[in-house]
């Protein structure tokens, strides 16, 4: 195995307190109910126009509200990104062991382009990764594995020499749709079953499990 693609949110950093501050913020400001953080751990991971039309009423989900609110929110989520947000344990460390043993390493994320790649340049100043990929507009988001086939094109490997590491569904599927090794880590928003009933080829609990399965 050559390349290790990672997800971003509830993988390398916990990124869930600023999310919820910054959705719930927008939805204050546009006259709609808030929700308790561990709400967003489901209303994350298919990109921010699904996390704002699941927070939002389902009245309110027609789509000149989803549109005005997402603007909204990602204005103050780029302000607010850095707010809460750090590392897991141990992701840092893991990120340059892998450099030092000859790894490739990315990054193929939901969460719109810019902020991706803000979030990387911010929390790891002193990993060089090989290639970090937001959703792009027009672009499909995962599950579709089509960011993970644009991964492997730019770096030129192989989906037999890759490894797809995430926390959700979202992850496993697009792996298992990609034709690359799904590992499952617990310690993000979802739970070890769903990894499991999506498709992990295995299951990691902390950052140096990683490691071992490579």
């Amino acid at each position: 195995m050559k390349l290790i693609i990672f997800d971003l949110d509830g993988t390398l950093v916990d990124t869930l307190q600023d999310l919820a501050d910054s959705c719930n913020h927008v939805l204050r400001e546009n006259g709609f109910p808030e929700h308790a953080e561990v709400a967003y751990k489901y209303f994350v991971g298919n990109g921010v126009r699904t996390l704002v039309e699941r927070a939002l009423p389902q009245q309110a989900r027609n789509a000149e509200t989803i549109e005005k609110v997402k603007q909204d929110f990602i204005a103050y989520y780029s302000i607010h990104a850095q707010d809460h947000t750090k590392p897991y344990t141990g992701i840092t460390q893991l990120l340059k062991l892998l450099k030092e043993k000859g790894y490739l390493i990315s990054v193929a994320s939901n969460k719109y382009h810019e902020a991706t790649v803000a979030l990387v340049d911010f929390y790891f100043p002193d990993i060089k990764f090989d290639l970090v990929l937001g959703h792009r507009a027009d672009r499909p988001a995962k599950p579709d594995p089509d960011i993970v086939f644009d991964t492997l094109k730019t770096l030129n490997i192989a989906k037999e020499d890759c490894y797809y590491v995430g926390d959700s569904s979202v992850d496993m599927i697009t792996a298992s749709k990609a034709g690359v090794t799904a590992v499952g880590v617990t310690w993000g928003f979802r739970t070890e079953e769903e990894l499991r009933e999506h498709g992990a080829t295995y299951i990691v609990h902390n950052a140096a499990d990683v490691l071992n399965v490579i």
